[in-house]
């Protein structure tokens, strides 16, 4: 039995190996992580599930594994015989100051946390990971935080001298008893889909508790996600007073050929308990198999479903091009689209991208670009409790609907350095004059105007456009713990007919990339 247990000064003492070390864990849910191993991936002899996130580590890793530390390094050491049981204690560390010319104040990230992890046997395995924080930020997104009492990713803000503090906790316990099952429970985030952004399910909200049974047979991985989650719009902010929710995911994604993968989504959402009724979680939606919709309308239910579509396909002489994409289906009438004539349930999203890796032949860099569009009233519900959000925050895209966005990034690796630039565009529309125009998701679709139950259309409302840059460069100080240095600015342009808002932040420091933090919206 092998225990290691590392505290914050002695991070020089970790082995240079990479962090998919262990089997049957899952890799972090961090995209500049998942950029490393992009190529592997996607090569011909690979057949990981690209679209389903976090991955989690297989024999079919350990490769990957092997190929990024050699370009990390310039060498692959020995692979060391791995234990029956291993456990390893990882602190977990952010320092990243920096400063918003919206603000007087600095801004910064400052965190310390510990990740455990471990296996027994290759089959269990799991991993527990908490941080506390304090954080101040550039003026929109503290904006957001006060009207929503959240911190974007990290859940509840509690005031505190230096603005906001946080606690964070995510893990689970991972069991294989062949190559065919995994079973996962725990609380942790979720990824599904090969763009940046996701319209089934992304990790812009909060954690939540989630039992996971993943089925992997020939070229099929099928994913049945049961989860339970946070209505916490009541004012009062008291999170005795949150309400319960509940949801069902189901995804099955098929590498028809070594070119083409297909997938189809699904998923369902109720409410719990609430002042008119007592619910819990509906053991008719515990079947593993069964589209949902039938069950939905047998059970004479009105709980929020939807249905998706995604593929990719990868193309060139060496697959180092690729075509993705993602529909999704919230209600709609055949006959209602066909008369285009704006009805308001008509709610859909669509996703389309492109990514280039080796860049005109130049190895390691990659360019990524992408559209996604979502109708008005897409994602919400008659019932806010049934909202397609937890804790605050969309289980899709962070801007919820009735927008059009267009975001792009050309990333450079050499060895353990990273420079990355972003250049986003959106247009969405906001609700004026006390209307919902079907951009918030929050907002009861029972509350719409008379006069929008047909006629609706993209950016209805206050229109709005939004532009954000961002030029980063990285640097990975220790691989095996995901330590790394970072600075950036950034700067974003919003503008509409009443306002026009502006702000450029700057920001440097050093942090453990366990997680996605998105500020770009």
């Amino acid at each position: 039995m092998r225990i290691s247990f590392l505290l914050s000064s002695a991070f020089c003492l970790l082995p240079s190996v990479f962090c998919f070390s262990q089997s049957n864990q899952n890799t972090f849910l961090y995209r500049e992580k998942n950029l490393l191993c992009e190529k592997q991936l996607n090569s011909k002899e690979c057949t990981i599930h690209t679209s389903i996130k976090p991955f989690n580590n297989t024999k079919e890793f350990e490769a990957v594994s092997d190929s990024i530390r050699q370009s990390m390094s310039g060498y692959v050491s020995p692979r060391k015989k791995k234990s029956k049981v291993e456990i390893d204690l990882i602190p977990l560390f952010s320092f990243m100051p920096g400063h918003s010319s919206d603000r007087t104040e600095y801004i910064y990230e400052s965190s310390i946390g510990a990740s455990l992890k471990g296996h027994y046997f290759n089959k269990l395995a799991f991993n527990v990971n908490f941080l506390s924080g304090n954080s101040s930020y550039p003026k929109y997104i503290d904006t957001l935080i006060k009207q929503n009492a959240v911190i974007p990713g990290l859940g509840s803000a509690y005031p505190s001298r230096q603005e906001y503090s946080y606690q964070y906790y995510s893990g689970y316990l991972s069991y294989s008893p062949n190559k065919i099952f995994n079973f996962q429970i725990g609380k942790d985030k979720h990824f599904w889909g090969d763009g940046y952004r996701s319209l089934f399910l992304s990790d812009v909200s909060n954690s939540f508790p989630f039992l996971k049974i993943s089925t992997t047979i020939w070229r099929f991985k099928y994913v049945n996600l049961f989860t339970w989650m946070k209505d916490v719009t009541n004012p009062s902010g008291m999170k005795n007073d949150f309400l319960n929710k509940y949801g069902t995911f189901h995804y099955l994604s098929w590498n028809a050929t070594k070119r083409i993968n297909i997938a189809l989504f699904e998923s369902i959402l109720w409410q719990g308990t609430d002042s008119n009724r007592a619910r819990n979680y509906d053991v008719n939606y515990l079947n593993p198999i069964i589209f949902y919709r039938p069950v939905e309308y047998s059970l004479g239910s009105s709980d929020n479903s939807l249905l998706g579509f995604a593929f990719k396909i990868k193309i060139g002489k060496r697959y180092r091009q690729q075509f993705y994409g993602q529909i999704i289906l919230d209600e709609f009438l055949l006959k209602e689209i066909k008369a285009m004539n704006g009805w308001w349930a008509n709610k859909q999203g669509v996703q389309l991208g492109f990514k280039w890796l080796d860049l005109f032949s130049l190895k390691t860099l990659t360019f990524q670009t992408e559209i996604n569009a979502v109708r008005p009233y897409t994602y919400s519900h008659g019932s806010v409790q049934q909202n397609y959000a937890h804790y605050n925050q969309p289980l899709a895209h962070p801007l919820g609907a009735n927008f059009a966005e267009s975001v792009s990034f050309l990333n450079y690796r050499y060895k353990k350095w990273m420079l990355e630039a972003e250049f986003l565009y959106a247009v969405y529309g906001k609700d004026k004059d006390g209307k919902n125009y079907g951009g918030n998701i929050f907002e009861s679709y029972t509350t719409r105007p008379k006069e929008l139950d047909y006629g609706n259309k993209f950016f209805q409302g206050l229109k709005t456009n939004l532009l954000y840059t961002q030029l980063k460069l990285s640097y990975y100080l220790i691989p095996s713990a995901d330590l790394l240095a970072e600075i950036g600015v950034a700067g974003r342009q919003e503008k509409n007919s009443i306002a026009s808002l502006s702000s450029t932040f700057f920001f440097i420091g050093i942090k453990t990339g366990i997680m996605n933090r998105y500020l770009d919206y």
